[in-house]
């Protein structure tokens, strides 16, 4: 079973229909978060086309990221290209609800649809959002459909910032649901849990056939690599440890940038219940989200 809630609906993409089968392969994916850019793009054995890209901002505004991006656009000649891109966890929202398997398919849509209505109107702010009924009945025989929605401002900024360097954005994941899809793709025994932590925030994700939850904090571990001060790192353990009982999340498989420090990596794996870590053949695992967005863009 895959996952893959395919995109948010974003009628200003000029008319085009994004729930039909591409007609291409999308096999450039760009990663843009508060603190850094990443770009990657496959080949069909999944190999690197050119070296990764990863850039840190030195301004975080609008107009110094989208000038980057469009000089990493023309070094690699990589103007009007088709592209997936990813919105950050606290860009979005992410909501399952089981349904009975016993609906019509008429009753079953008229449901999703009112449980849209309803959460836009507690955001209360125009948003766009996508949905994904899950293929396989889950073990309380219910059917379960996630929901994502993202506010209108933050999807149409990350449109203007792209299409702005040169890009064609194609397909806009979520965070959440490219780390489930990730898990998927590299068949983790379910139920599975991700703890993927950047320099600047964590994400934990925990995904079964019969419940999705995830939470996301704001760290600052370019602070403790600059001053080694211990309370960064024990403020970020009783954080994770906190969302892990929460959770009841016995063991947590660990992604991300994090896994390139491997001082940092040895304290982590001392403190916290890991079980695994997701590494990336031929990648830097600093690249997992770009990697499974290529992969996502890249089927049939």
């Amino acid at each position: 079973m895959r996952l893959m809630v395919s995109k948010f609906k974003l009628p200003a993409f000029r008319g085009l229909s994004f729930f039909k089968p591409q007609k291409s392969k999308i096999s450039l994916s760009v990663q843009i978060t508060d603190r850094s850019l990443r770009i990657l793009e496959l080949d069909d054995n999944l190999q690197p086309k050119f070296e990764p890209i990863f850039h840190i901002w030195k301004d975080n505004n609008f107009q110094e990221k989208q000038r980057v991006l469009k000089s990493y656009v023309n070094k690699y000649n990589l103007m009007g290209r088709d592209v997936i891109s990813v919105l950050s966890v606290k860009d979005g929202f992410l909501q399952y609800i089981k349904y009975p398997s016993t609906l019509s398919k008429k009753d079953l849509m008229s449901s999703i649809d009112w449980a849209i209505k309803r959460k836009q109107a507690e955001i209360g702010e125009e948003t766009f959002y996508d949905y994904y009924i899950l293929k396989e009945k889950s073990e309380d025989k219910n059917i379960g459909v996630v929901t994502v929605f993202a506010r209108k401002d933050v999807t149409s900024n990350m449109q203007k910032l792209i299409e702005g360097a040169g890009l064609n954005l194609k397909i806009l994941d979520y965070e959440v649901i490219a780390l489930i899809n990730y898990g998927l793709s590299e068949n983790l025994p379910k139920p599975f849990s991700i703890l993927y932590v950047d320099y600047d925030y964590f994400v934990l994700v925990n995904y079964a056939n019969t419940f999705i939850n995830y939470s996301f904090m704001h760290i600052n571990l370019d602070m403790y690599i600059q001053t080694e001060d211990m309370d960064i790192l024990e403020n970020f353990f009783a954080e994770v440890r906190n969302h892990l009982v929460m959770g009841d999340i016995l063991n947590v498989y660990l992604a991300g940038p994090i896994l390139e420090e491997k001082y940092m990596l040895d304290i982590i794996m001392e403190n916290l219940p890991i079980i695994g870590l997701l590494d990336l053949p031929n990648l830097k695992p600093g690249f997992l989200i770009p990697y499974i967005l290529c992969k996502r863009g890249m089927m049939p």
